[in-house]
């Protein structure tokens, strides 16, 4: 990360932010790609590409890009939940594949940890 530093980081997540409230998912996927491309581990950038991911009707794209890191996140907290932002992504993904069981089961655990977040 040493040719980007913080601003940067900033205006380019902002930048793709813009492009996904636009229509202009295809871009903003383009640059989260680019951006996880500089900066691998970084958690908000993945969850904004499976985003743009979702708007670009690309469900499946979506849901590989979550399936590592929720498992991880669930494997590191003790308590068993993983971030509500992460559950919502992947029952979004979910039910765009119509396989509603499994949304309906991510949902409900969204919902507690949703309640646990508060």
């Amino acid at each position: 990360m040493e040719n980007l530093d913080r601003e940067h980081l900033i205006s380019l997540r902002v930048l793709g932010f813009l492009y996904l409230r636009l229509g202009f998912a295809d871009r903003a996927a383009r640059l989260f790609q680019a951006l996880l491309a500089l900066l691998p581990e970084d958690g908000e950038a993945t969850l904004s590409l499976v985003a743009a991911l979702l708007e670009n009707d690309n469900a499946e794209a979506a849901l590989n890009l979550l399936e590592a890191p929720l498992s991880a996140a669930e494997s590191a907290n003790s308590t068993g939940s993983a971030d509500p932002v992460r559950l919502l992504l992947k029952a979004r993904a979910l039910w765009r594949l119509q396989r509603n069981e499994e949304a309906f089961l991510v949902m409900d655990r969204y919902l507690a940890a949703a309640g646990a977040a508060r």
